[in-house]
C-alpha cells in the first residue's frame, strides 16, 4: 500500500487519545484495578493446603471448567487458583472494552458523517483505522503491564516474574486480538449495529467451542482463539506459545482490514445491506411495528444465540450430574434412588449459578431497544417521527413494550435451551417447571435494572450508558462473589443479591412484589423526564 493510505495515522491517534481519554481511563482503572485488587485478596482466601485443594476439587467440575476453563495439572499454590479463576473472565471483559473501541472509532463514526469530514482533508484513506488500532494496541499493552506490576505487587504464592508477565501481557494480547478481530468485521458490514452484532457473535461461538473442547476434547482448545487464553499455563509450564499466535492472529486480521478499507467505499461494505421492500409492510403502520423492524436482526440473533448457549451448558449435565457415581463407596452408601437426587441437586447448583450469566446476557438486547431512544434521538431520527401525530408517551410505551418481551424472551429461551441440553443428555432429564423457578425468580431484579436503564433514558440520556457497567457488576458480584468470598453485602448493591439461589429454591413472593413495585416507579420516572425534557436532535 502507498504511503498516502497512511497520511496523519499518528496525528489521528492523538486525535483519538484526546477524544477518548475518559473512557481509556475509566477501562483502565477498572479492570487493572479489579484484577489488581482480587490478587490482592486471593492470599487470605486460598493461603492454606485445605483452601486450595477445596476449591482447586471445584474448579475441576465439568460445570467450573465450563465458566472458568480447564485447569492444569497439580500440585497447586494460590496463584494457580488465582489464573485459573480470573483468567477467561478478564479475556471476556478485554473483548468488550475492544469491541467498543474499535467499533465506535470505524463504523460509528463512518455511520454518523464524522469520518467522512474527517477524510474530507488531507488524510490517507485508511489512517482513521490505522490510528483506532495504534489506540487498542497502546491501551492494551499498558493494560496488560499494569496487571504484571499487580501481580508482583500482590505476591501469590506460587508466583514468579516469567508468569506475572505472561499472564498480564497474554491478557493484554488477547485485548488486541479482539480489537483486530472487531476491525476486520467492521470492514465486512456496512453499519455499526451489524458490527457489534457480528462480532459478538463470533466471541459467544469462540466461547461455546471453549467450554465444548474444554469438557470433552481439551487438546481441540488448540484451535479455538478464545481458548488460547487458558493454555498460557501461567505458573506451571508458562507457555508463551498461546500469546504469539494471538499477536499473530492480530496481525493477519488487522491487515486484512486495512486492505478492505482501502478498497472499499465510504458506508459500504463487504456483506451490503438487503435492499428493502417498494412498499412498507402493515406492520410498519405505527412506532411499535417501526422499532420491531429496526431490532428485528439484533433481537432474533441474541434469542437464537442464548438458546444455543443454554443447550450447549444443558448438554453437559450428564457429566455434572453424574460427578458422585465416580466414587463407588458414596454410590454404595446413598443408594440409587439418594444418588439420583444428590445429582439433581448438583445440576440445580450449577444452574443457580448459571442463572446470573442469563439474566445479563437477557437484559443487553433489552438494553440496546431502550437507548435507541438516545440513539436516535442524537441522529435526529425521533424528530422525523414526533413530526407526525405520534406522541412521546406512546413512542416511549411502544419501545419499553420490545424492550421487556425481548428481554424475558431471551432469558426463557435461555432456560428453556438448558433444559433441552439435559433431555438430550441424561437419561432422567430434570422438568422444565424445575428450571422455570429461575425465570420467575429472575422477573423482578431484571425488572429492577431495565427501570434503571428507562429512568435515565428519561433524566439523563448522556448517562444511558451507565446500565451497562452496572450490569457488568452484578455479573461480577454474581459469578465471581462466592469464588473470592466477597462480603455478603455487596451481594445487596444488585436486585440479584435479594433473589435466593433458583431453581434451586422457589421464587420468594414478598421479594417479588417489592422489587416489581421499585421498577415500577424507576419506569414512572422515566416516563416523566422523558416526556418534559427537550428532544435534542441532530443539527
Amino acid at each position: 500500500m502507498s504511503n498516502r493510505v497512511f497520511a496523519k495515522a499518528g496525528f489521528l491517534a492523538r486525535f483519538s487519545f484526546k477524544k477518548d481519554w475518559l473512557k481509556l481511563v475509566i477501562w483502565t482503572v477498572a479492570l487493572a484495578g479489579l484484577f489488581t485488587s482480587v490478587a490482592a485478596k486471593f492470599t487470605s482466601l486460598y493461603g492454606t493446603k485445605s483452601s486450595i485443594d477445596t476449591i482447586v476439587s471445584t474448579l475441576k467440575s465439568p460445570a467450573m471448567t465450563a465458566l472458568f476453563g480447564k485447569m492444569p495439572s497439580g500440585p497447586y499454590t494460590t496463584a494457580d487458583v488465582f489464573a485459573a479463576e480470573m483468567t477467561v473472565f478478564m479475556a471476556i471483559m478485554a473483548a468488550i472494552m475492544n469491541f467498543s473501541i474499535v467499533i465506535k472509532n470505524t463504523r460509528s463514526d463512518e455511520d454518523t458523517g464524522i469520518l467522512e469530514i474527517i477524510r474530507a482533508h488531507s488524510v490517507g484513506k485508511i489512517s482513521n483505522l490505522t490510528a483506532t488500532l495504534i489506540e487498542v494496541f497502546i491501551v492494551n499493552i499498558s493494560i496488560g503491564l499494569l496487571y504484571s506490576i499487580g501481580l508482583m505487587t500482590a505476591n501469590l504464592h506460587g508466583t514468579d516474574i516469567n508468569g506475572d508477565f505472561l499472564l498480564g501481557i497474554g491478557l493484554g494480547v488477547s485485548g488486541l486480538m479482539f480489537a483486530s478481530i472487531a476491525a476486520f468485521l467492521a470492514q465486512l458490514v456496512d453499519n455499526a449495529r451489524a458490527a457489534s452484532m457480528l462480532s459478538y457473535l463470533v466471541l459467544g461461538i469462540m466461547y461455546i467451542a471453549r467450554m465444548s473442547t474444554d469438557v470433552s476434547h481439551p487438546k481441540l482448545t488448540w484451535w479455538v482463539p478464545f481458548g488460547w487464553v487458558e493454555l498460557f499455563s501461567t505458573y506451571k509450564v508458562n507457555n508463551w506459545t498461546p500469546v504469539f499466535l494471538m499477536l499473530g492472529l492480530s496481525i493477519i486480521l488487522s491487515v486484512l482490514a486495512m486492505w478492505i478499507n482501502s478498497k472499499r467505499d465510504m458506508g459500504a461494505g463487504i456483506i451490503a445491506t438487503r435492499p428493502g421492500r417498494a412498499h412498507a409492510s402493515i406492520f410498519l403502520n405505527g412506532t411499535l411495528g417501526l422499532f420491531w423492524r429496526l431490532h428485528r436482526t439484533s433481537i432474533i440473533v441474541w434469542v437464537i444465540g442464548l438458546m444455543v448457549l443454554g443447550f450447549t451448558y444443558g448438554s453437559i449435565f450428564n457429566t455434572i450430574g453424574d460427578l458422585l457415581k465416580t466414587n463407588p463407596t458414596i454410590a454404595t452408601i446413598l443408594g440409587p434412588d439418594a444418588l439420583r437426587s444428590a445429582n439433581v441437586r448438583i445440576i440445580k447448583e450449577f444452574a443457580a449459578a448459571l442463572m446470573i450469566v442469563f439474566g445479563v446476557l437477557a437484559m443487553i438486547p433489552g438494553i440496546q431497544i431502550i437507548n435507541y431512544l438516545k440513539t436516535g434521538e442524537s441522529k435526529g431520527y425521533l424528530e422525523m417521527i414526533h413530526a407526525k401525530p405520534v406522541g412521546r408517551i406512546r413512542l416511549f410505551t411502544n419501545n419499553l413494550i420490545l424492550a421487556l418481551f425481548t428481554t424475558y424472551l431471551a432469558l426463557f429461551t435461555s432456560i428453556w435451551g438448558l433444559q433441552l441440553g439435559g433431555v438430550y443428555s441424561m437419561k432422567h432429564p430434570i422438568g422444565l417447571d424445575i428450571f422455570m423457578r429461575g425465570f420467575y425468580g429472575y422477573i423482578s431484579p431484571i425488572f429492577i435494572m431495565l427501570g434503571i436503564a428507562v429512568a435515565l433514558i428519561g433524566l439523563a440520556p448522556k448517562l444511558a450508558n451507565l446500565s451497562y457497567a452496572y450490569i457488568l457488576v452484578a455479573l461480577f458480584v454474581g459469578y465471581f462473589g462466592k469464588l473470592i468470598d466477597l462480603p455478603k453485602w455487596v451481594d445487596k448493591i444488585t436486585p440479584f443479591g435479594f433473589i435466593p439461589k433458583v431453581p434451586l429454591h422457589t421464587l420468594d413472593p414478598g421479594t417479588f412484589w417489592w422489587q416489581m413495585l421499585i421498577g415500577l416507579v424507576l419506569i414512572i420516572i422515566g416516563y416523566i423526564g422523558y416526556i418534559n425534557r427537550d428532544i435534542n436532535g441532530a443539527n
